[in-house]
């Protein structure tokens, strides 16, 4: 992941110490260090050259052409008469050409290499270059600024930081001259209520607008490239007579503005001012403009600076004010846009010009047989260099997690993943421990927030009795303990989680490597546990209800002992416990129903699962509701040895070891298909010898994670993984090699397939927002619960 280029900040001022020196230093640092900066941005040009045209009055191929007769060369090839003029401009309806640029010629031998000393010329102010040193039928490569320097690099980052202080100046004087005295008059409010209150505005207005300016940051160049098509766009933003200025503009100040829309570092600095600007309101101001503020605002309030700067002096547009419901918020926008409107930028084009279009050699096809209308003059034989805008940069809004990473285990005290991701063979058996994972759903509890009644035997479990006998587990089967600083979560599977206990300091604790996570409640005795988009909610260590993103909930009531005794769904549907013997014996499926003028009482419908035990307390049948049973037969130590289901098929299990150490050395069935014998070894290695003779390798670490697996046929399949347990790259049997990068908050933010195109993805508040392969582009909306509600695609 590349690193950050600059920061954004968004924190309002401490109404106690009303700290504005702090909002001063943010927007001094909203760009990295130099080092740091330079590293991660000037890789390549942000203004690709490619020879695609947007034809208009003043630019167009003079002759259609004919493709068939364009060869597949990346270089120039000096034409037959022995002259070449390279023609350097933007891609836009109306010639803008970008001169004073040195250029190198470079002869191009057949196999790629240099060949003799490159020519080296400066195209002038008409973008227009004619080379007649160049021999006849020889290609070349091409590349712009060819002596790029750190003392380059240097001056255009001193660039930055003299706008940056213009603009921290300007901040200054509206701080003194219009703010500061607002601030002694706001009535402070609750710490808590102000953060919410500022959250949301943040979410509902500002953080939407800021994705929107960014995602649509090319837009703002394309508007200016080919200023008569947008017309219609542009008068969204300005006036009619302030576009009439805007098209009365010569080449030269096009051109410098076309370079400064393709900066999107200096964007970002006029953003982080806006930002800063609306961070010296008093509260109550500012939350109601970040509720108002949309991207179309921002877009517009980045044309009036750059237009400015232009020499067009421009306001908010009427059709973008319009939007803008709040009259106090429109007033402040009108302010803030004023503040924009400020001298020229020449210098910093100057700077940016050798960065910006140089690079390495530049790919240029050979160019058709058609001479070239560029403005008033058409060249005979040209060799095109359009620069075309490509985004160079995302904005990903920063979410501290604060993640402990801890590997869940078995009651045995191994690693243990959730069953579902565990590697598994047969009925089925862990390539991890060796223990049975046998997991059968017995019934539903239908509803918006459907619930499956299952449960699940695990061998490492046989010393323990959650209420289904020695060994198994139900899906209400969660405890909870706190000892001191630490929880420890024992889920329905039986694995032991730890966690931090959370505070008021640290709310929210995620483990990454068990993928759970655990918060504080809406009540001070509440905890509420995550897993696999459901919350697990207990109060004093024990279960009260279960929840999903919407806050659909799952109620759990409990007897006189403390046992769960029915789960009600909130709608009059309700899942009905049994017990004997502190021991569950079926499972009703019970509706509220009111009998004549009566009061709503619960009835059984059906007994959809019932269960019987032996003397040993152990399940030795499970019956369902058409009368189907499947049994149990275990060993003394109560490990399964023997599975018989209701159509007549069985299975067994032979172990090593004894009780919940044991570890399944073979498995098989009544039917001759399925007979597998498993070798283990103590360095996470297990051999697996089939019924068909092939063998298959698992070789697993100690946090449970699988790096290694050799196939029957020999293929072999090698994973790694970082200290997080994050899996970082893995290789298929051909030797393709799969990486993959995560931010700071374990999410994933690209994927490498080896020589396939990279896949990045940009996430907010959780969720992806942006994916993008190549030129593709997919982009989701969702609602507060995380749910798309809008998707585009590329």
């Amino acid at each position: 992941m590349n690193p950050a280029i600059g920061r954004l900040a968004l924190t309002p001022m401490d109404v106690k110490t009303v700290d504005v020196e702090s909002v001063f230093r943010d927007f001094r640092e909203c760009l990295n260090t130099f080092d740091d900066w330079a590293q991660s941005f000037w890789r390549f040009s942000a203004l690709e050259v490619e020879q695609v045209f947007k034809v208009g009055d003043e630019v167009a191929l003079v002759a259609p052409i004919n493709r068939s007769i364009i060869p597949s060369s990346t270089v120039a090839t000096c034409p037959a008469n022995g002259t070449l003029t390279l023609v350097h401009m933007f891609q836009s309806t109306r010639f803008v050409p970008i001169g004073d640029t040195p250029v190198m010629l470079q002869r191009v031998d057949p196999n790629g290499g240099p060949l003799g000393e490159p020519i080296h010329k400066t195209i002038g102010p008409s973008g227009l270059l004619e080379i007649t040193e160049c021999d006849r039928n020889q290609p070349y490569r091409i590349t712009f600024y060819p002596n790029v320097s750190k003392d380059h690099v240097k001056a255009l980052y001193g660039s930055y930081q003299s706008v940056i202080a213009g603009l921290e100046a300007r901040l200054r004087e509206e701080w003194t001259r219009t703010f500061q005295d607002q601030w002694k008059d706001y009535a402070e409010a609750k710490p808590l209520d102000r953060r919410r209150m500022l959250e949301a505005a943040f979410f509902s207005g500002l953080g939407k607008a800021l994705f929107n300016v960014w995602d649509n940051v090319t837009q703002l160049y394309d508007l200016l490239a080919d200023l008569k098509p947008n017309g219609e766009k542009l008068l969204a933003y300005l006036s009619q007579a302030e576009l009439d200025e805007l098209l009365k503009l010569g080449n030269d100040t096009i051109a410098n503005g076309l370079l400064v829309l393709s900066d999107e570092p200096l964007l970002f600095i006029y953003l982080s001012a806006m930002v800063s600007w609306m961070r010296l309101l008093p509260p109550p101001q500012m939350t109601e403009l970040w509720g108002e503020i949309t991207g179309e605002v921002l877009i517009n309030l980045l044309l009036i600076r750059v237009l400015g700067a232009m020499g067009v002096v421009a306001r908010l547009g009427a059709q973008v004010l319009s939007a803008i419901k709040s009259k106090r918020a429109r007033e402040l926008l009108e302010l803030l846009a004023k503040q924009l409107v400020k001298p020229g930028l020449e210098p910093h084009a100057e700077a940016l010009k050798p960065l910006l279009l140089g690079g390495p050699a530049t790919a240029i096809k050979a160019v058709p047989v058609a001479p070239l209308k560029a403005g008033e003059h058409v060249v005979s034989n040209p060799v095109p260099a359009v620069r075309r805008k490509t985004q160079q940069t995302v904005l990903v809004r920063q979410e501290p997690v604060d993640d402990v990473p801890i590997s869940g285990k078995n009651p045995n005290g191994n690693a243990a993943a959730p069953s579902d991701k565990t590697v598994t063979n047969g009925c089925p058996v862990s390539m991890v421990t060796g223990e049975e994972l046998l997991t059968l759903t017995d019934g539903v509890l239908d509803g918006i927030l459907p619930f499956e009644w299952t449960r699940l035997y695990r061998t490492s479990a046989v010393e323990v009795d959650g209420g289904l006998g020695f060994g198994w587990s139900h899906s209400l089967a969660h405890r909870l303990a706190v000892s001191g600083d630490s929880v420890v979560w024992t889920d329905h599977e039986n694995r032991s989680t730890s966690f931090p206990m959370p505070t008021v300091a640290r709310p929210a604790i995620t483990n990454s490597l068990a993928e759970a996570a655990i918060y504080l409640g809406a009540s001070p005795d509440e905890l509420v546990l995550a897993q696999a988009s459901r919350f697990y909610h207990f109060r004093d260590g024990v279960l009260v209800s279960i929840s999903d993103a919407y806050d659909n909930r799952l109620w759990i009531a409990r007897d006189f002992l403390g046992r769960i005794e029915r789960l009600d769904n909130g709608a009059g549907c309700a899942l009905f416990l049994r017990y004997e013997s502190d021991r569950i014996v079926a499972v009703d499926y019970q509706v509220q129903r009111a009998e004549d003028r009566g009061p709503y009482v619960w009835i059984t419908e059906q007994s959809i699962v019932s269960y019987a035990y032996d003397d040993a307390g152990r399940l030795v049948s499970a019956t369902n509701a058409v009368g189907e049973s499947e049994v149990y037969r275990y060993d003394d130590q109560h490990v399964i040895l023997e599975r018989g289901l209701a159509g007549g098929a069985s299975f067994f299990w032979e172990w090593e070891r004894a009780g919940k150490a044991a570890r399944c050395v073979r498995h098989w069935a009544s039917f001759s298909q399925m007979d597998t014998r498993y070798v283990w070894g103590d360095d996470g290695r297990v051999t697996l010898h089939n019924a068909d003779g092939s063998q298959e390798v698992y070789v697993h670490d100690d946090r449970a994670r699988l790096v290694r697996r050799i196939d029957p046929d020999g293929a072999q399949h090698f994973k790694s993984y970082d200290a997080k347990g994050r899996l970082t790259v893995e290789q298929d049997p051909l030797g393709a090699v799969t990486a993959y990068q995560y931010d700071e908050a374990g999410r994933l933010v690209a994927l490498f397939p080896g020589d396939d195109e990279p896949t990045t993805y940009e996430h907010d508040n959780g969720f992806v927002r942006v994916v993008r392969r190549g030129l593709a582009v997919w982009k989701y909306e969702r609602n507060d619960q995380g749910d798309v509600i809008r998707k585009i695609d590329p």
